[in-house]
């Protein structure tokens, strides 16, 4: 393949790297045909080209494609291959309350995503693994909650939020007044607090390859380790309007005094 000249072999192979993509937990240092793929992906410029335009015409967008993270693709808005809610719900097991539920599993995602790489070098290197709990991502949402509330009292808008907040200042609110944790009559967790829906979309983001779930014997607890792809899908995160509300309302805790996500302008990370 020469310049824009693609063949039939060279379609083939770009659709099947592409097909690569919908198995997350397959990497390419385990399987032959995929490291090679990949490794054609990186060498060749045209072959690159004629995955993105592959994939482009399928509705999607490559992040990124490397020996680590293997091919990280994601749907673009609109395409048929977007997560959709009732989709996530059956996944995650949401509940019938589907529209406050949205919110709390969206706060919980972004929390996760920033929890996870809490300073901007953790973001950029590559062999960086982060790490969260169901216990650490509900007490510091709780706590940003708690912030909240008090900002919002001070400034007398308790009985409403300023139009021009940001939009997570608005959904606080149905955050704070969810129960943390509670259990059923048969001793089961109530799988309408936070901490439930928290271990969802924990559970979620294990079962599309982007965290691992292992167990911590010391603190009987699980932790959920990020993975190569997690980060270069919160690379692209990061550089989001919404994101960036989610830093302005100190959801990230930075592990060390200097330590915090921030934007740029021109949407680089620093």
């Amino acid at each position: 393949m020469t310049g824009a000249q693609y063949g039939l072999d060279d379609a083939e192979q770009a659709t099947r790297l592409i097909n690569y993509a919908f198995k997350p937990k397959q990497l390419p240092h385990r399987d032959s045909v995929y490291e090679s793929l990949v490794r054609r992906f990186d060498e060749e410029p045209a072959f690159e080209d004629l995955v993105r335009r592959s994939a482009t015409g399928m509705g999607l967008r490559v992040i990124d494609v490397t020996m680590r993270a293997g091919a990280v693709i994601v749907p673009e808005p609109g395409s048929v291959f977007e997560i959709g809610l009732d989709q996530y719900a059956r996944v995650a097991r949401q509940t019938q309350h589907r529209e406050a539920e949205r919110v709390l599993h969206g706060i919980a995602h972004l929390a996760i995503a920033a929890l996870c790489f809490p300073r901007p070098q953790d973001l950029a290197n590559d062999g960086y693994v982060g790490a969260v709990t169901v216990a650490v991502v509900d007490e510091q949402v709780r706590h940003t909650c708690q912030e909240l509330a008090e900002q919002s009292a001070a400034a007398q808008e308790n009985s409403d939020v300023p139009v021009d907040a940001p939009e997570l200042e608005r959904v606080w609110r149905i955050y704070a007044r969810r129960s943390e944790a509670a259990s059923t009559s048969n001793g089961q967790a109530a799988p309408s607090t936070t901490e439930a829906i928290v271990g969802r979309a924990l559970r979620f983001l294990v079962t599309q390859g982007l965290l691992v779930e292992s167990d911590n014997l010391e603190l009987m607890t699980k932790v959920y380790r990020t993975t190569s792809r997690y980060q270069l899908q919160v690379r692209e995160l990061a550089a989001g309007r919404v994101h960036q509300e989610l830093l302005l309302l100190g959801v990230v805790t930075p592990t060390q005094p200097t330590g915090a996500l921030r934007v740029t302008d021109d949407n680089t990370l620093l």
